[in-house]
C-alpha cells in the first residue's frame, strides 16, 4: 500500500515539563496535522491520555479516526497508533530542549487502507504535507500555554 512520511520541528516557548503536560490534554491535539476535532477521550487518574477519536478533514472528506498508545517516554516522547477508514499510521512526538524552550519534533507517516483508498491517497497525502510545517508550528505554540 502506498505510504507517505512527514516530519518537522518547531520550538515551543515553554519547558519540556509543561509541554509534556499539554501533550496530555487532549485540546492539544487539535492542532497537530491530521487531526481537526477531538471527539472523545480517555484520560487515565493520573492525568495521562490514553486514546482519542477524532474528526480528519482531507480533500474535501471527513474521516472519523481513533488514535491508541504507541510508545510514551515522559517528556521525551508521546506516539499514537492512528487508524481512519482510509489511512492508519502513526504520529511521534519527541521534545528536548533547555532554558525553558523545547524542540517539538513531529514525525508523520501514513499508508493507505486497502486497494480502494490506495486511488484516494496521493490527494490526502498531498492535502496534509501542504500544510504540514505550520501545523505543526501551531501544535508547538498552542503546547507553549499555560
Amino acid at each position: 500500500m502506498p505510504g507517505k512520511t512527514f516530519q518537522q520541528s518547531a520550538i515551543a516557548e515553554a519547558p519540556i515539563a509543561r509541554v509534556w503536560i499539554a501533550l496530555n490534554d487532549p485540546k492539544s491535539w487539535e492542532s497537530v496535522p491530521g487531526v481537526d476535532r477531538i471527539v472523545e477521550s480517555v484520560i487515565d487518574p493520573e492525568g495521562q491520555l490514553q486514546e482519542f477519536s477524532f474528526e480528519s478533514e482531507a480533500a474535501g472528506k471527513k474521516y472519523l479516526g481513533h488514535a491508541t498508545p504507541a510508545g510514551r517516554e515522559p517528556e521525551k516522547m508521546m506516539a499514537w497508533d492512528i487508524e481512519t477508514s482510509e489511512v492508519r499510521g502513526r504520529i511521534v512526538v519527541s521534545l528536548s530542549g533547555a532554558d525553558g524552550e523545547t524542540r517539538v519534533a513531529v514525525t508523520l507517516r501514513l499508508e493507505s487502507v486497502g486497494v480502494l483508498s490506495s486511488v484516494f491517497f496521493p490527494v490526502i497525502a498531498s492535502t496534509i504535507g501542504d500544510g504540514f510545517p505550520k501545523t505543526v508550528h501551531d501544535f508547538a505554540e498552542g503546547l507553549s500555554q499555560p
